[in-house]
């Protein structure tokens, strides 16, 4: 009995060691705010880590979190850049439910807005935020396309086609349409673009993932506010 004892304490004593050794070196992989680190030497595991902590994966479905966890993870090891995984059966969501393909070009064609609110609208649902739309208006001449998204009127673009910016003016349109309906009901995460054309993404972000990805990720595939975006790809 004492042996017995003795073994059963022994092994209680081992659990807790572990438990408080894997605890702390989690933590030593998570990158605070304040924290000021060399670049170089920060990880794919580390981004994880931290990304996790900053609340990241909570829209990601349980069966899709490892393996999108080690896409991310050797992407920035090898390319320091954003990326996820999109389900190989239509309508090919991404795993994360918040990194979207947005092009230019198919934001400017009639109904191309359409398009990207079916695909970004699990997003709005997980958040908890209504995302509705109508009266999907485009010019015979092109020179003007509204809609209406939850009852408010927006310009998804007005001005001349054969300027050079158009694909651009609609990704700028649009993405100032989703965070104006973000602030509206009062949601911590934003749109931001990420590169132009017809390499153009969105992602969804809140302030502090925002700054700890612009801070350690390669600059030029790296999501960017409105203004910075339009100043460095436009």
């Amino acid at each position: 009995m004492k042996v017995f004892t003795i073994t059963l304490l022994s092994l209680a004593i081992i659990a807790i060691a572990i438990f408080f050794f894997t605890r702390h070196k989690k933590k030593d992989t998570v990158i605070e705010s304040h924290q000021q680190v060399d670049r170089s030497a920060v990880t794919g595991q580390m981004v994880v880590d931290t990304l996790e902590a900053l609340g990241y994966f909570r829209f990601t479905d349980q069966p899709n979190l490892a393996s999108l966890k080690k896409d991310i993870r050797e992407a920035f090891d090898q390319y320091k850049i954003l990326t996820t995984i999109n389900a190989e059966k239509a309508p090919h969501a991404p795993y994360c439910r918040r990194y979207y393909y947005c092009d230019g070009e198919t934001l400017f064609e009639a109904g191309g807005v359409v398009d990207y609110l079916e695909e970004i609208k699990p997003t709005f649902d997980r958040l908890g935020i209504p995302l509705s739309w109508s009266n999907d208006y485009f010019s015979d001449d092109a020179t003007e396309h509204t809609i209406v998204v939850n009852g408010k009127k927006y310009i998804a673009f007005k001005g001349d086609p054969n300027d050079m910016r158009i694909w651009g003016w609609a990704t700028k349109n649009f993405v100032e349409m989703l965070n104006d309906q973000l602030a509206l009901h009062h949601s911590d995460e934003r749109v931001y673009p990420i590169m132009a054309g017809n390499d153009g993404r969105i992602v969804f972000l809140t302030q502090q993932q925002y700054d700890f990805i612009t801070r350690h990720f390669d600059k030029k595939e790296a999501p960017r506010e409105v203004a910075l975006w339009w100043k460095e790809n436009i």
